[in-house]
């Protein structure tokens, strides 16, 4: 593998600190709108994400040292997330989940590609997991949101396997 540039490095370590504070957001968030949505059409879809969640924070805890990376939210930034997603969970799309995600995957891509070989595996998956993220935000708008957690929900089977195998 051909080192990475100064400006290639400088990219990688600017995703990867955004991908960790950005897993490290959607866990608090997800943790609340699954909590919140209980009883409701979304309930399913929330706390599907949640447990994704759950497994993304395992396998970030695991990377974390060997990339150099952690991130904890601060309380304002923790309190603040809290508020949104105690009343964002009712008002949320499944396009706006889109919306979000497709820009965002093409950033995941490049730093795959500028990883070291050996967390290459551990690319891989963010980019799988943001997939599937994809994937059910898209079957939540076309079918329910029950259609987006059962995405969701095979994903996370697939993956704990697959977690659990490498430990």
């Amino acid at each position: 593998m051909t080192p990475r540039t100064q400006a290639q490095n400088e990219i990688y370590l600017k995703h990867l600190k955004y991908e960790y504070r950005n897993r490290g957001r959607a866990f608090i968030g997800m943790e609340t709108m699954a909590k919140y949505s209980a009883g409701s059409d979304r309930e399913a879809f929330f706390q599907a994400y949640y447990e994704l969640e759950v497994i993304n924070q395992k396998i970030l805890e695991h990377m974390s040292k060997p990339l150099g990376v952690n991130y904890q939210a601060n309380w304002f930034m923790r309190s603040g997330l809290n508020i949104f997603s105690y009343v964002g969970w009712r008002f949320v799309s499944p396009q706006q989940l889109v919306d979000i995600i497709i820009p965002y995957i093409p950033k995941l891509q490049e730093m795959e590609s500028l990883a070291n070989p050996e967390h290459k595996l551990f690319f891989a998956y963010i980019v799988t997991q943001e997939q599937a993220q994809l994937d059910a935000s898209r079957a939540a708008k076309q079918e329910s949101w029950d259609s987006g957690a059962k995405v969701l929900r095979e994903f996370i089977e697939k993956q704990a396997k697959v977690f659990k195998a490498s430990l």
